[in-house]
């Protein structure tokens, strides 16, 4: 929340001193004017004594001088919590009010003033006085020309981050921008005011202040800081309030993170984050504050002495009266900071305001150990570097003689001396020799003391500073907050789904793969760890397809592949590469694992294979031409045989008996790639007895047809393929003829010919025939007396039945064709002038003597022939 309290001018512009006394408020003073511009105001016990609780006491004072105000300063504040001081500017507790002040604010050092809008220049205090008797409070009257009235005001939309509801959440290490504004509601009624010719002055809570209407401030340290603000103008007038606000700082949530256990490729890792210590990432609300401070003592030297002790006090007084140490984990520790090269010839104590006692570290104990990195030489008393050393309930370490000559460090000391390996005590919280239980009751407020007593002559040592820690709450002015956890993302290869809390990752490659997870505060803040996840490569294995293969005494290679850790298999063996010989299913397992051994990826396959033998070549010899049917041999007895003839054919032999190829597959099992083949032509043609005609004699003009008659059949019924061979003597007409018909013609007349055959199927069988040519003449009559008496009925040429196809035309003495024959044979044919008158007619004869190479084909013949009856 933000604190309002009173603050008046810090310029004195005139004073007057006038007759100075003291005035208590008291009985007699109660509801009194007094008029003055010098003085002391006290409760009524005075100057060094107590007040009285439970009065109520108004008292007023005018200025001695005209057109100047009344300006109390405060110089002591020392009263219980239900203790208030109000204060008005007028002559009445009815004038505005101008504050109040009641514990834990303290007024010391301030200065109230009535303001420029009271004429009278009138101040009215009220003094309420507690339940408990308290040194209580003192402070100095004066007059001064009158301040105008300033408030200050933190323009919290201009602030970076925005402060809201008095609170400015910031990321730590982000700087933090503040922004204040002045109001003036009295503005020149006596000057002029405004924000660019005042003074803003901010305190930041850590010790560092700054001036400016906006300046930035980087906190060093993550946790609670109260700020403030308040206007000093042109005038030296400040404001009769002052701002503040508080600066609260994320921090880092990520506690600890566990490994990452190795894994396999493939497999699924659930990274947890949560508040829990199993969580892989374990974190925490960060929890902050700011506590009312205690002062620390400043430096004391420990010069080098023989049973010499040093003592440094401590005088708390920000405690209510009375208030003692109840509870002994209230008391967080004694904490100091210090360097000492020898821990051995130290003696410490801690003495409370009433005289109770802690031994916090005993002599003698402690050997040659090293406090903090001091400059280990009796002659020089440079300070150098201290570590600070807490004794505590919640100890990180046990007693300093416990610890002593265990813990080796090396550093260059501040004279640039290397001190290598010594023994060494860590900054910590240590086990106190006696209990801290021993300083229960004692008061707060008052002076503590710490005794340090060096027994030997050894060297010399600081103490920095020291003090005591307390429970902030017992601290006036204390508060705390914390920082909720918003959300976390993920970041890295192969994570499948995320949620606030976990990250499904499922890696798909090996390797040492990077994570990120991003703690997300409510502050908006993000904190992130980086973690790795050793992925081991899981095997590919494949044996390949289920397999035949054919052969025998073969020695077949299976492998899974080579590289892997450790191989498993169903034979029992344990190499990358085995030899198979057998029908079987085999299966294998091949396992990586990690550098540790600890993590097996297994990969498992099978395959069958079948192995069958191999049968010895087929040779069913050449092609072959028989006249009988003939047996064929596969060979390789006891194994399968399927013929190409019929699905039924399954015998090792195979009687071929008509003409084909024939191809036998052999195999210990068909539908594999494990067979032998072979294949013969075989030509089945039976011995034909054939004849071609006896010999004869033919015209020689005629075409002479021979066909190769077929005896038994064989040549007629188409199922053997046998040739022909024709050949002529003497002539060569017929040499070399291969058809089953042939052709004679063109003969010389008066020769014998000797015309031969040969038909050949898986042998040559010949027939021989003799041809004479001779002379074949027509005889054509010149009259024809068709009366029926049987002679010269028609005309009948003679010997011309053997030039068939021979065409005759018959004209009548004016030329015209009463008559034709394209086929006359002058018997069934003859023409017998049927129809025609008696007469002479005109005929041509046109003798068909075939058509066979270069022979005359036909010949013309021509006459008269007189038709009688």
């Amino acid at each position: 929340m933000r604190a309002k309290i009173l603050i008046t001018s810090i310029l004195v512009s005139l004073s007057f001193y006038l007759n100075a006394q003291n005035y208590l408020m008291n009985a007699t003073t109660n509801n009194s004017n007094n008029t003055t511009c010098t003085g002391n105001l006290y409760d009524d016990g005075g100057a060094s004594g107590n007040y009285t609780p439970g009065q109520v006491y108004v008292i007023t004072f005018t200025p001695a001088t005209a057109g100047t105000s009344v300006q109390l300063t405060f110089t002591q504040w020392n009263v219980d919590d239900a203790s208030v001081m109000e204060l008005f500017d007028g002559p009445t507790v009815a004038s505005p009010s101008l504050g109040a002040f009641f514990n834990p604010v303290t007024p010391v050092g301030m200065q109230v003033m009535a303001t420029a809008v009271n004429p009278t220049g009138q101040l009215t205090i009220r003094w309420t006085a507690g339940s408990t008797a308290s040194p209580g409070f003192a402070a100095t009257l004066s007059c001064h020309i009158p301040c105008q009235t300033i408030h200050v005001i933190i323009d919290s939309i201009g602030c970076v981050p925005d402060m809201k509801h008095d609170y400015i959440d910031v990321c730590f290490g982000t700087q933090v921008t503040f922004s204040a504004f002045g109001q003036y509601p009295q503005n020149d009624v006596v000057y002029h005011q405004s924000d660019p010719t005042s003074l803003f002055i901010w305190e930041f809570g850590d010790g560092v202040s700054d001036t400016g209407q906006v300046v930035t401030h980087t906190y060093a340290y993550p946790t609670g800081y109260d700020f403030s603000v308040t206007i000093v103008d042109s005038m030296g007038c400040g404001t009769i309030n002052y701002e503040a606000g508080r600066v609260r700082h994320s921090d880092n949530p990520i506690v600890s993170i566990q490994p990452v256990p190795d894994m396999c490729m493939g497999d699924t890792v659930n990274i947890l984050t949560g508040f829990s210590s199993v969580s892989t990432i374990t974190i925490d609300n960060v929890n902050g504050g700011a506590s009312g401070e205690l002062n620390v003592a400043d430096t004391t030297y420990l010069p080098d002495g023989s049973g010499v002790s040093y003592t440094s006090n401590l005088v708390y007084s920000v405690f209510p009266a009375g208030m003692t140490l109840t509870t002994i984990t209230d008391l967080l520790g004694v904490c100091m900071n210090m360097e000492h090269s020898y821990l051995g010839d130290l003696d410490i104590k801690l003495t409370c305001p009433n005289g109770q006692f802690v031994q916090l570290k005993q002599y003698p104990g402690g050997t040659n150990t090293f406090l903090g990195e001091p400059i280990d030489n009796d002659a020089n008393i440079a300070p150098c570097v201290g570590y600070d050393y807490c004794f505590s309930n919640t100890p990180t370490y046990g007693t300093m003689v416990a610890e002593a000559g265990i813990h080796m460090y090396t550093y260059t000391d501040c004279s640039g001396v290397l001190h290598t390996n010594v023994p060494h005590l860590p900054s910590g919280d240590y086990t106190p020799f006696q209990p801290l239980t021993a300083l229960l009751g004692c008061p707060l407020n008052g002076s503590w003391t710490i005794t340090i007593t060096d027994h030997l002559a050894s060297d010399n040592g600081y103490i920095f500073s020291w003090g005591l820690s307390l429970n902030p709450a017992l601290i006036p002015g204390g508060w705390s907050y914390t920082v909720p956890i918003d959300s976390v993302t993920w970041a890295g290869p192969n994570i499948s789904s995320t949620s606030d809390s976990t990250a499904h990752i499922i890696p798909n490659s090996p390797g040492n793969l990077l994570y990120t997870a991003t703690v997300w505060d409510s502050y908006g803040c993000s904190y992130d760890t980086t973690f790795n996840v050793q992925v081991v490569e899981m095997p590919v294995v494949d044996l390949g397809s289920d397999t035949v293969l054919c052969g025998n005494n073969l020695s077949f290679p299976l492998s899974p592949g080579y590289g892997y850790s450790a191989y498993a298999w169903s034979t029992g063996e344990t190499t990358d590469l085995i030899h198979i010989a057998s029908t079987d299913t085999y299966y294998v397992t091949a396992t990586n694992t990690n550098l540790a051994g600890t993590v097996l990826c297994p990969a498992k396959d099978s395959i069958y294979i079948k192995v069958l033998a191999l049968p010895a070549p087929i040779d069913l010899g050449p092609d072959l031409c028989t006249t009988i049917p003939v047996v064929l041999d596969a060979q390789n007895a006891g194994f399968n045989y399927q013929w190409n003839t019929s699905m039924a054919d399954t015998l090792q032999t195979f009687t071929a008996t008509v003409t084909g190829m024939y191809t036998v597959t052999v195999a210990e099992e068909f539908g594999y790639n494990c067979g032998v083949s072979d294949s013969v032509h075989v030509t089945v043609m039976p011995v034909p007895t054939i004849e071609i005609g006896p010999d004869t004699a033919i015209c020689s003009y005629n075409i002479f047809r021979m066909r190769v008659k077929d005896v038994d059949g064989y040549l007629d019924n188409g199922l053997y393929n046998y040739t022909y061979l024709w050949s002529t003597e003497p002539l060569s007409a017929l040499n070399g003829t291969t058809t089953r018909n042939v052709e004679v013609g063109c003969l010389e007349i008066g020769k014998t010919y000797k015309v031969g055959v040969a038909v050949t199927g898986c042998t040559t069988v010949n027939d021989l025939r003799m041809v004479e040519s001779k002379l074949c003449e027509l005889t054509l009559p010149n009259i024809i007396t068709p009366n029926g008496d049987g002679f010269n009925d028609g005309f009948v040429i003679k010997g011309i039945e053997n030039f068939p196809g021979s065409n005759l035309k018959v004209y009548n003495r004016w030329g015209k064709k009463i008559y034709e024959s394209d086929d006359y044979n002058g018997t069934s044919n003859a023409w017998d002038g049927r129809g025609e008158a008696d007469g002479v007619y005109y005929y041509v004869l046109t003798v068909n003597y075939g058509e066979h190479g270069s022979c005359v084909n036909v010949e013309n013949f021509n006459g008269t022939i007189t038709l009688i009856r």
